[in-house]
């Protein structure tokens, strides 16, 4: 694979990323610098803050408001 074609693939993959939706425990444990553990407890938070049911999904917008940080810069590192 020759380098123009490597990043390319690299841009889609960022461009894909930019474009979600959703944040997940893990995720939100490597951006907190807490135990995956621990974020599983501040998304049951979350979904008890934002009344949302068990098996619904924590979008990052909500989980931005929720700890006060920025979202932009949320979706920046998860990529």
């Amino acid at each position: 694979m020759d380098v123009c074609k490597a990043q390319t693939l690299i841009n889609q993959t960022k461009m894909k990323n930019r474009n979600r939706i959703c944040i997940y425990p893990k995720e939100a444990a490597a951006l907190l610098g807490r135990t995956e553990k621990h974020t599983y407890r501040i998304f049951q938070a979350i979904r008890d803050c934002y009344g949302l049911k068990s098996n619904q999904y924590v979008s990052i917008r909500i989980f931005a408001d929720y700890t006060g940080l920025d979202e932009e810069e949320i979706r920046l590192k998860l990529i």
